[in-house]
């Protein structure tokens, strides 16, 4: 079926003026004008024919049927070239960055300057009707498109230092600690010829390189852990943005091999439902995420330090369907909170016999 086809049917009961009554509430400055043309049959101007309420309210003056570019437009000129490209194609898309100029023209942009914006200008038959967003919708959707790229720089921020700290155990591991233990041994040969002063000197350095060793094997360990679970990735990227928005910390640690999706699939959602009731309900400043393996158990803890959950408080959509999950999966969910301070969430599944 066409397009037209599509509408004729779609439409066979609406009439213009009813069309013309649903677009004039809309809060896109919409508004249809009509080409001007000279002798030689190119456009020269435009002039307005109808508009709605949205594109009404940013103007300083009143939109008068028949009025010209020059008076609708700051930069009429540039505004008639995309309407030459519109007439000729089909459509063009005009980008403007809104400065102080503008207040001259257009009401409520004051707090919107250096925003790029955009209008579309698109013939429909013999005319030329201009979509435009609304300002403040354009802001807030500018202002989640930066804050989505600074998240987005967060998170390659967070895995290029996991891959330098990988490098760094590599590092350690094969050359810090061969030296060590290189220092190590000349220290022992030296401790058979040493006097009883300096043996004792020499037994207690040795001492302290195995700690050193000890703790350096700790570190690529832990490494090694963070590593291994590509659940620590995904997570913060889901749960960066949740707390973003009010800059909470979150300390994410998890302690077990790899999963099957199906699990992950249901430990990702308890996560994200977990911290987004801390950060929204709670207003917690802090969470704290442990995943770890307890006795054939794999036990999903979520703590913060929000201001709790009242123990006769019915319990929301979000933790039933957590603890729906956790049936599913022939678990259990646990929620602590004394309702003043804090709540502590503990969902756990059977976990014996998945492999690392």
């Amino acid at each position: 079926m066409t397009i037209e086809a599509k509408a004729t049917q779609a439409f066979a009961g609406v009439s213009t003026a009813q069309l013309a009554v649903f677009m004039y509430g809309l809060r896109d400055n919409i508004a249809a004008y009509e080409p001007v043309f000279d002798s030689f049959g190119s456009i020269v101007d435009a002039q307005l024919l109808w508009w709605n309420k949205s594109f009404e309210e940013k103007r300083h003056q009143d939109a008068q049927v028949g009025a010209t570019f020059g008076e609708l437009f700051l930069a009429p000129v540039a505004a008639l070239a995309h309407v030459k490209i519109a007439w000729e194609q089909g459509s063009s898309v005009q980008m403007v960055t809104i400065d102080k100029s503008f207040t001259s023209k257009y009401r409520g942009i004051e707090s919107l300057d250096g925003l790029l914006y955009w209008c579309r200008w698109q013939r429909i038959g013999d005319l030329i009707i201009s979509t435009s967003p609304d300002l403040e919708e354009h802001r807030k959707m500018h202002e989640l498109q930066t804050d989505t790229q600074s998240l987005l720089s967060v998170a390659s921020r967070k895995r290029a230092l996991a891959i330098e700290r990988e490098r760094i155990a590599r590092s350690l591991h094969d050359t810090v600690i061969q030296s060590l233990y290189a220092t190590s041994l000349a220290l022992s040969m030296a401790l058979r010829k040493a006097n009883h002063d300096d043996a004792k000197a020499i037994s207690i350095a040795i001492d302290s390189i195995a700690d050193v060793i000890a703790e350096i094997r700790q570190e690529i360990l832990d490494i090694d852990t963070q590593r291994s679970s590509p659940l620590l990735l995904q997570l913060e990227d889901i749960l960066i943005p949740i707390l973003a928005a009010t800059e909470a910390d979150i300390d994410l640690k998890i302690e077990v091999p790899s999963l099957p999706e199906d699990v992950l699939r249901h430990v990702r959602a308890v996560c994200t439902e977990a911290t987004s009731n801390a950060i929204r309900h709670g207003h917690a400043s802090r969470v704290e995420i442990r995943i770890t393996s307890t006795d054939g158990f794999l036990v999903v803890q979520v703590r913060d330090n929000g201001r709790g959950i009242s123990p006769h408080a019915m319990l929301h959509n979000g933790l039933n369907n957590m603890r729906e999950r956790a049936q599913l999966m022939g678990g259990t969910m646990d929620i602590a909170s004394n309702g003043r301070e804090g709540t502590t969430i503990i969902w756990s599944i059977p976990y014996s016999g998945w492999s690392a």
